[in-house]
């Protein structure tokens, strides 16, 4: 059944210069026609815009990796399997200091933070010809990877506080406020349009609430308890970062009799994107699909099942907050590209004076499935304004030698 069985390790120390550079420098930046001297000339003037930190120096990681290659049943599975665990200390993080305008300088990063990550990654492949001639291979990867601060700057108000800490959570997780849904007309008992302590809302948000405005959890406050007041106390874990925790792929393929097809799926799982880029505002994603999206299912009173919130001439403050009403989901599995191909028999192209003719037709995009049906799931990094889908795209060729 084994065939064949490689262990492997491995562990290294590295430097990173992360941040941006010079940092250890006082840099000066110039600008024209800044002073005026004597009879008026304007002169060159310059400034130095962050005190520059003479203590920087790179990020360290210390990485170990233990891994197996395996082949069992005379090579009908292959099998790659690796463990990483990675400690970077050092990172280059901005302090959590805030300075009064009157220093007049920002502050460069400091050497403060430690970061670790482990996961796993499979390769696995597998081969077989029938018979009668079929050829069928299967090739597949997953990756599994999650970090977690260990040290990073933050202050007490979020340390201290469970749900807002950073400290253990992996970077780029996402804060913001609990959505509990819209406030509906049966919420303005009044019937005034507004709503507020007249109809028994005794919670402050961001300006004047209306039906078809978000309505957020009041989790906390500075005492620890709910205080009638939505503010940073009541901040919590909204979603996952941008990044996706787990990616994967497979490509399937087949062969018989001049036929041949192959396939490429890729996925990825564990990942959240903030579309609050919607803002709400009407024509504000004109470069994008995501208008047409929001504007098929904003609130209004003759649509109160609708999605999103109700529609504003501007951006309007609380229903623009970071919030999880905004988060989704941004896993994916997408047919990447497929291509059903045909070689004629070499005794058809010999007579042709060819050495070999093959004709295919192949498509890119061909079926994504995702919770995400108006943009690309793939976006999470990228500006919504520009958020098309994925275009699918189909190609007829011809391969012929000579």
């Amino acid at each position: 059944m084994l065939n064949y069985l490689k262990l492997r390790g491995s562990w290294g120390k590295s430097g990173n210069l992360a941040g941006s550079a010079f940092q250890y420098l006082n840099g000066y930046n110039l600008y024209g026609n800044a002073y005026a001297y004597g009879n008026g000339n304007m002169v060159q003037g310059s400034n130095i815009s962050r005190e520059a930190n003479p203590n920087i120096t790179w990020e360290i990681s210390t990485k170990t990796d233990i891994g197996i290659d395996a082949t069992l049943w005379k090579g009908l599975l292959t099998l790659e399997v690796d463990y990483f665990h990675e400690r970077r200390t050092g990172m280059l993080l901005p302090p959590a200091v805030t300075v009064p305008v009157e220093y007049g300088l920002g502050l460069s990063d400091e050497n403060q933070g430690i970061m670790e990550n482990r996961g796993i990654d499979i390769s696995a492949g597998t081969s077989h010809r029938f018979t009668n001639g079929l050829q069928v291979n299967l090739n597949g990867n997953f990756s599994y990877a999650k970090n977690k601060m260990i040290q990073v700057f933050e202050t007490a108000a979020t340390r201290d506080n469970p749900n807002r800490s950073r400290t253990g959570r992996p970077t780029g997780t996402q804060f913001g406020y609990h959505a509990l849904g819209l406030f509906s007309q049966g919420d303005d008992k009044n019937s005034d349009g507004i709503i507020n302590s007249d109809d028994g809302y005794n919670v402050t948000q961001f300006g004047v609430l209306h039906p078809g405005d978000i309505r957020y959890a009041d989790i906390g406050g500075p005492g620890g308890k709910p205080d009638g007041k939505i503010d940073s106390y009541d901040e919590t874990v909204i979603g996952n970062p941008v990044y996706p925790f787990i990616t994967y792929g497979f490509t399937p393929s087949a062969s018989w009799k001049g036929f041949d097809l192959s396939l490429f799926f890729q996925g990825s799982a564990l990942a959240s994107l903030n579309i609050r880029g919607f803002q709400t505002v009407p024509f504000n994603n004109n470069n994008s699909n995501s208008a047409y999206e929001y504007y098929n299912d904003h609130w209004t009173p003759a649509t109160p099942n609708a999605k999103y919130p109700r529609a504003n001439q501007s951006p309007y403050a609380n229903n623009t907050q970071n919030s999880d009403f905004w988060m989704m989901k941004t896993g994916y599995l997408r047919l990447k590209t497929a291509v059903l191909g045909y070689t004629l028999p070499p005794n058809i192209s010999k007579a042709m004076k060819m050495q070999s003719v093959r004709c295919y037709f192949s498509g890119q995009n061909l079926l994504t499935f995702s919770k995400m049906k108006f943009m690309d799931p793939e976006v999470g990094y990228t500006d919504l304004e520009t958020a098309y889908p994925n275009q699918k795209v189909f190609v007829f060729g011809l391969n012929v030698t000579f």
